[in-house]
């Protein structure tokens, strides 16, 4: 049996899925302990990158449910990058605004829509408490959006070779 194969049988098994869902549930754990424990109030980029993570935990729970299906695994990846890299962008706007590169406004607003308010429904989580441009220390002298940007690389780089090897590894329609 091929690495590949081993991997991609791995995929289908729901401890691939978990181990989505537990990055994303760490990810905001953490943002929670620097919010609520280090009283380090979150911006409206770092509010975004909740919601990006969320979806990809989301994302991973619905993999779990269509693992044995080639094309539901697929479509649920697809997902999965899909977060990642909207993390990714919003990790990246977040270090630029960090930096003194990014000119763009960042205000108080989430900008949810009316029908999902969740600022107003999960507060705790999804409430703006400051303006963007500061960024508390985090590990090995980075600060936390550093930390979350180079971690978002990997993690993206992780879900595209996923997706590749589910992709080789197509059932054969014809045996």
């Amino acid at each position: 049996m091929t690495k590949l194969k081993r991997l991609n049988d791995w995929l289908m098994t729901p401890w691939y899925w978990l181990a989505v869902i537990v990055v994303g549930v760490v990810l905001i754990a953490v943002a929670l302990f620097y919010q609520h424990v280090l009283d380090e109030p979150p911006c409206v980029l770092c509010i975004h990158a909740r919601i990006w993570t969320l979806a990809g935990v989301l994302a991973a729970l619905v993999g779990i449910v269509v693992r044995r299906l080639w094309l539901g695994r697929v479509l649920a990846q697809v997902a999965v990058v899909i977060s990642v890299a909207g993390l990714l962008e919003r990790s990246y706007r977040t270090l630029q605004v960090e930096r003194g590169i990014y000119e763009g406004l960042c205000g108080f607003d989430a900008g949810f829509p009316g029908w999902l308010p969740l600022d107003q429904w999960f507060p705790n989580l999804f409430e703006v408490w400051t303006m963007c441009g500061y960024s508390p220390p985090f590990l090995f002298g980075m600060t936390m959006v550093e930390g979350l940007t180079y971690g978002t690389v990997v993690l993206l780089a992780v879900a595209i070779a996923t997706l590749v090897v589910m992709m080789i590894n197509r059932p054969n329609r014809h045996g």
